[in-house]
């Protein structure tokens, strides 16, 4: 399906493009650990409990993916730069204020704004990837998910040594103006400028006319005119009875309203995605059992080395050591993409093998064990992390459908990611084990095997028929 997009974009912008959706993974992935170096402050601040403040903290990303198919309205009233903007802003002053909010309850009120701010910075800066980069969309894509492990590795220092210097509100304000960034990332929004090959024709086109008139002798000119003027006069006429004739059409339908909004509403329902996309049905549910999985294993990687006997600071290095590993899938996923090997293929051995890694997880307690454990299943992990875009790409048809396709995978990435923390808390609770929590997250990610499997069959069937 890859060979029938269009070609990339020409224009040099398109690179800015590319920067600014790293700039803004990068502040999404440095907030969102930052505010694990801010945790303790905040509950010690409110009087309040780890649970909710956890809750209050991680809004940003989550509003960022549930309020994002609200932009395909504010589409039809405004520009993607304008909104890109205005979502830059709405990120940055929620948390610059944050540090004087009077309950726990408004600081949540005010970092569920900055959610919604990066999403309407998000959405315009992925379609105007898609708009750049039309072929290799899902190669461009992956390049700028750095941008969350270097926001993830730099922000988080730079706050921890900006709380010992300045306090809890400096801490904020410096955590503001690099969130202030997003207001860069949306003013770089716009569309490819290009001069296109059919704009040479009509100018020659229109050279060769005027030589043409030129050539034609003034009397025979005059009488173009005139038929010209009489051919004018005719369209005039014609577009005036026209005209006449709408507005009579208008005044006999004014009693009919109830039958417009019915109408108005059945193509509302028709243009639903879903309809028009039957593959991106196929692999939706792989896409929301994928974030599940994801946001769980990033979760519950800590504690559960804790609950098999490590000590915490021990235990904490192995997040460092699945996100080094992680850094090197994305390479690995990158160079294949660049063989142009099937991203549908890649997506189900990375399932696979770190669904054996979860299965393995009762052989051993060891350190060392956990820390092989770890670094496979990061290195697999930060591959499948590209599957939602990867395969919504590859999905829609019609490239006409993909802002509502983008949006619609947000939202769908977003019931992944809190369904994922919610139920794997839910399954720890009523188990008391961490070992049958990665056994359940290894078969999800065979389920998620399986759902490839099937999109691909049905991909190859359906060019035969």
């Amino acid at each position: 399906m890859a060979e029938n997009l269009p070609e990339d974009s020409t224009d040099p912008w398109k690179y800015a493009i590319l920067f600014s959706k790293f700039l803004l993974f990068f502040i999404d992935g440095g907030i969102t650990k930052s505010f694990g170096v801010l945790l303790p402050d905040v509950v010690a601040r409110y009087n309040s409990d780890f649970k909710t403040v956890a809750l209050v903290l991680g809004l940003p990303s989550t509003m960022m993916f549930f309020t994002a198919p609200i932009t395909i309205f504010l589409m039809k009233i405004m520009t993607l730069t304008t909104m890109a903007t205005i979502g830059g802003l709405l990120s940055a002053l929620p948390i610059i204020c944050a540090p004087w909010a009077p309950s726990v309850y408004i600081l949540g009120m005010m970092l569920a704004i900055t959610g919604l701010g990066m999403a309407l910075t998000f959405f315009p800066l992925l379609v105007s990837m898609n708009r750049f980069f039309s072929k290799s969309f899902i190669f461009a894509n992956t390049l700028t998910l750095f941008g969350t492990t270097c926001g993830a590795f730099l922000v988080p220092v730079i706050i921890e040594r900006s709380l010992e210097a300045y306090g809890y509100a400096g801490g904020f304000l410096i955590l503001g103006g690099i969130a202030f960034h997003a207001v860069v990332c949306g003013a770089l929004v716009r569309s490819p400028r290009e001069r296109r090959r059919d704009n040479f024709i009509s100018s020659d086109s229109d050279n060769a006319e005027r030589d043409s008139l030129m050539a034609v002798p003034v009397s025979d000119q005059s009488e173009m005119e005139q038929t010209d003027r009489g051919n004018a006069s005719i369209i005039l006429q014609e577009t005036v009875e026209e005209f006449k004739s709408e507005e009579e059409n208008a005044r006999s339908s004014s009693g009919n309203d109830s039958w417009c909004s019915c109408d108005s509403f059945l193509a509302h329902l028709k243009s639903f995605l879903f309809l028009h996309e039957p593959l991106y049905i196929v692999i939706a549910p792989a896409m929301v059992l994928q974030c599940f999985v994801q946001v769980g294993w990033m979760l519950f990687l800590v504690p559960h080395a804790e609950g098999a006997g490590i000590d915490q600071s021990n235990a904490v290095f192995l997040s460092s050591i699945a996100g080094i590993s992680g850094i090197f899938g994305r390479i690995l996923y990158l160079i294949l993409l660049h063989l142009k090997r099937d991203n549908t293929i890649i997506f189900c051995f990375a399932c696979v093998i770190c669904a054996s890694s979860f299965f393995f997880d009762f052989v051993s307690s060891s350190y060392i064990f956990l820390a092989g454990m770890a670094s496979v299943q990061g290195f697999t992990v930060f591959i499948f992390d590209c599957l939602p875009h990867a395969m919504m790409k590859i999905s829609i048809q019609n490239e006409e459908n993909m802002p509502r396709a983008i949006a619609t995978n947000s939202f769908i990435v977003g019931i992944g990611f809190l369904s994922g923390a919610v139920l794997s808390g839910y399954i720890y609770d009523v188990t008391s084990s961490f070992r049958v929590l990665f056994v359940v997250y290894g078969v999800l990610l065979l389920i998620i095997t399986i759902n490839l499997i099937i999109f691909k069959l049905i991909v190859q069937r359906k060019p035969r028929e």
